[in-house]
């Protein structure tokens, strides 16, 4: 067979998946451009020599071709790997669907000569078969980009930390063998898939197998949402909770005024008692003693906000009973330019960070500090810094909870809601301190 043929059906196959993969992880290279080069011509020459063997029956590798295209597949996986820094699985997933695209164009392609050759009687094999494999490839490359854009890669940025893509890529690998071991062999001999009718079965695999693929992606895609959604409810539950918090100690405050009320003819007595005898001494401290009962665990207002104020309140009385210093600066007006749940989500999952990393301390200086405000005309900047001995666990951009397997639920909430405000989330940690900066913008009305 003229070894042009093999390129041809290389480039035609290889071309579009080079493109797509590169459309999900262009971002994501961790190695110079020159070698991925390297690597891309790699690929395609090994993939010329597996081809070429495919259509030739009497070459001496024809016999083990599915043990080569595996070899083949082993080495793609490898490359990619190496040269993308991201999440394993979701690389595996990608270049197992691709190939499970590059295997629905070649059935397809045998299928239309199979039914081209059987009524018409005129057939090339390798060229008519490599026309058309080319025809296909150009028609349907538009239907490939479009879902590996607005499908696969959506759900990959968003969701490439989650644990379930631990076991997807299990599924396009079954699909690769169910394909290789069962559907591939059969149509490899035409004159039984023409007179048995199969060749409407791969029709209904590719769309059986394309809905399973597009269901997944849409399941963890609101599944990553439902995640998000229950970090909101977490707070506004917390609001909740706060509320009641203050409605009971704004009742307890009533109850003292009324006893201080009914005590202060006793104590103006014994003041003046210590006045007459003029017992300094015994006056101040009795003073103190006073002083000392009226002090409550009661927070100050920090800002004319509600809802900002209770959240601040709430972490500032979780630290001072810890023993945790804490110093906040805000200086926010009554109505927000952002949403108040925007607001106290961004906020409280920081504070909620930076007090447990402050109570999981044991030797150096505790502390948490707080500075909120406007920056520009309308801009929320939020900048928490606190103290922390533990480990960090971070990979790039993301930070690993301590708590449970994944990127911690509450910093993906604050990128998240950085990212709708086209503002930024930036953190950073140096010398045992946790930096946290935030900008957020007013949504466009």
């Amino acid at each position: 067979m003229d070894a042009r043929i093999a390129v041809v059906i290389c480039l035609a196959q290889l071309i579009p998946c080079f493109f797509c993969f590169f459309a999900v992880f262009i971002e994501h290279l961790k190695v110079p451009k020159w070698v991925w080069f390297v690597v891309i011509v790699s690929i395609l020459a090994f993939s010329v020599f597996i081809t070429d063997i495919y259509l030739t029956p009497d070459s001496v590798f024809y016999s083990v071709r599915g043990v080569l295209s595996f070899v083949f597949f082993l080495f793609v996986v490898t490359a990619a790997l190496f040269c993308i820094r991201d999440n394993y699985f979701t690389n595996l997933f990608v270049l197992c669907f691709l190939t499970n695209y590059n295997d629905y164009i070649q059935l397809l392609a045998k299928i239309f000569n199979i039914v081209w050759s059987n009524r018409f009687g005129l057939f090339n094999y390798p060229l008519d078969f490599t026309i058309t494999l080319v025809l296909l490839e150009l028609a349907a490359f538009p239907f490939l980009f479009w879902f590996m854009q607005k499908t696969i890669k959506p759900v990959i940025e968003q969701t490439s930390d989650m644990p379930a893509w631990r076991y997807l890529w299990i599924i396009p690998i079954s699909f690769y063998f169910i394909f290789r071991i069962g559907l591939y062999p059969t149509f490899c001999d035409s004159s039984l898939v023409w007179h048995n009718s199969f060749f409407l079965l791969p029709v209904a695999w590719i769309i059986g197998t394309i809905l399973t693929y597009y269901i997944v992606m849409r399941t963890l895609l609101e599944s990553f949402a439902n995640s998000r959604l229950q970090s909101r409810l977490s707070v506004m539950d917390l609001q909740i909770e706060l509320q009641k918090e203050q409605y009971e100690q704004l009742q307890k405050n009533i109850e003292d005024t009324r006893a201080a009320r009914h005590d202060l003819r006793h104590n103006l007595l014994a003041l003046k008692g210590y006045a007459d005898q003029r017992d300094t001494a015994g006056l101040l401290r009795y003073i103190n003693h006073y002083l000392k009962i009226l002090d409550t665990d009661e927070a100050p207002s920090f800002c004319e906000n509600y809802a900002v104020d209770t959240i601040l309140r709430h972490y500032y009385l979780l630290a001072r009973k810890a023993g945790i210093e804490m110093n906040v600066t805000v200086n926010l007006p009554k109505e927000l330019p952002i949403t108040e749940m925007d607001a106290c989500v961004v906020l409280g999952n920081l504070l909620e960070n930076a007090l447990d990393a402050c109570l999981l301390q044991t030797r150096l200086r505790r502390f948490i500090h707080v500075s909120v405000g406007i920056a520009g005309q309308r801009m929320v900047a939020v900048n928490v810094k606190n103290s922390y001995e533990n480990e960090i666990r971070q990979v790039k951009d993301r930070f690993y909870s301590t708590k449970r397997a994944g990127e911690g639920i509450g910093l993906a909430s604050v990128r998240h809601i950085a990212e709708k405000h086209q503002g930024f989330a930036h953190f950073d940690y140096a010398d045992h301190i946790f930096k946290a900066s935030v900008l957020l913008m007013p949504e466009s009305k």
